[in-house]
């Protein structure tokens, strides 16, 4: 007799005894890898995509605005489609027509300032080199000699090494600047992939919470939202400071006298990007420039300094970035360290927010399962 062979029982993915676990876990493994390809492909793409990554906060800036403008229509319940193209239409109006007429009036004198400050930079080197000793020797009357040769050495030392960094650096953002206008065949298609975003915002949005359980899906738009507002009011914050600052800034030395007061107003207004250190960047910057054209100029420039850092720190900062980033300035100070050393310049720009919307979140998850275990003991004594 032929002996028949029973089959195998196939293994069910879908139990939970089984060592595939269920199809959710594939899932998971699917949207993981996915990411993880995307996310390679556009880290070897990194340089091509700079012109997106501007254009992403351009999109990220504009999208309260054309929230705003959409709410403001009367057919927007009716339309939306339509509603929400107008919007953009008119966001782009305000904010493109805006960069043209800002550039119309202030390109040409900045870029010719501009070549001005990058030439004769060196020589405001030169000529702080030969003021040192003058200022040295204002500063040291009635000094014991022995002191005196000290500090004429440390000065000499550190002029030096403020020429031998500030120079390279110059030389890189020239570089950095004429390099960007390779990528005018991406700025082209900028306007349209902008519009597309805005366009799709609220979809893409919905795609994403839908890649998360059901039940998980209202804690995910809480943490997106805290997320959005800290980093919304900082970048943005961020921004009208620097604008505010670098035109304030610009106006004081083109008041007091300064060579170049659109390309020493740009300098601040980009410096002020950093937290706690671009101020003292932009007036050791401006200060070269005084002592090497007019050193009786320095006190005035001083005094712009101090007026502008208080009316900042007294009346804009907390008016513009509220409560959205609450750190103490040592605590500042630390992460700028901290992002400078693990990212570079990005870092130092970015450490700040990314820092304050991890506290927040970390709160929010923190006291989620503070409750969630306050149910959970709640409903085990109505049990017992």
């Amino acid at each position: 007799m032929i002996e028949r062979v029973q089959p195998r029982p196939q293994r069910d993915l879908s139990s939970p005894s089984s060592p595939w676990r269920t199809p959710r876990f594939w899932r998971g493994v699917m949207v993981v890898l996915a990411v993880g390809l995307v996310g390679w492909m556009l880290w070897r793409a990194r340089g091509a995509l700079v012109p997106f990554a501007i254009g992403a906060l351009i999109v990220y800036l504009l999208a309260p605005l054309v929230a705003r403008i959409e709410q403001q229509l009367p057919f927007a319940q009716r339309s939306p489609g339509l509603a929400r193209t107008i919007a953009i239409l008119v966001s782009y109006l305000l904010f493109f027509g805006g960069l043209a007429l800002a550039g119309y009036i202030l390109v040409p004198p900045l870029l010719e300032q501009a070549i001005q400050f990058v030439t004769n930079f060196p020589d405001y080197l030169r000529s702080l080199l030969q003021e040192v000793p003058h200022l040295s020797a204002r500063l040291e009357q009635g000094l014991p000699p022995r002191l005196q040769i000290q500090i004429e050495r440390q000065v000499e030392s550190l002029v030096g090494l403020l020429f031998s960094i500030t120079r390279p650096a110059l030389l890189a953002t020239v570089t950095a600047v004429s390099a960007l206008f390779g990528f005018f065949s991406a700025l082209v298609l900028l306007p349209f992939w902008i519009f597309y975003a805005l366009r799709h915002e609220r979809q893409a949005l919905n795609w994403f919470y839908g890649l998360w359980p059901v039940q998980w899906q209202d804690d995910v738009r809480a943490i997106v939202h805290i997320i959005d507002r800290t980093f919304g009011a900082y970048i943005r914050g961020q921004l009208f400071l620097g604008v505010v600052i670098g035109s304030a800034t610009g106006l004081a030395m083109w008041a007091i006298g300064l060579a170049q007061p659109l390309v020493l107003g740009l300098i601040a207004g980009v410096l002020e990007l950093v937290p706690l250190l671009g101020p003292i960047l932009s007036f050791l910057v401006i200060a070269i420039v005084a002592l090497a054209t007019d050193a009786d100029k320095l006190l005035a420039v001083a005094i712009a300094f101090i007026v502008i850092q208080q009316l900042e720190n007294n009346l804009l900062v907390p008016r513009v970035q509220g409560r959205a980033v609450q750190f103490n300035p040592a605590i500042v100070m630390l992460l700028l360290v901290i992002g400078g050393a693990i990212w570079g310049l990005l870092g130092t720009l970015l450490v700040v927010p990314i820092a304050a919307a991890c506290r927040d979140v970390y709160r929010y998850l923190y006291h989620r399962l503070r409750e969630a275990e306050l149910a959970n003991h709640s409903n085990g004594q109505q049990l017992d």
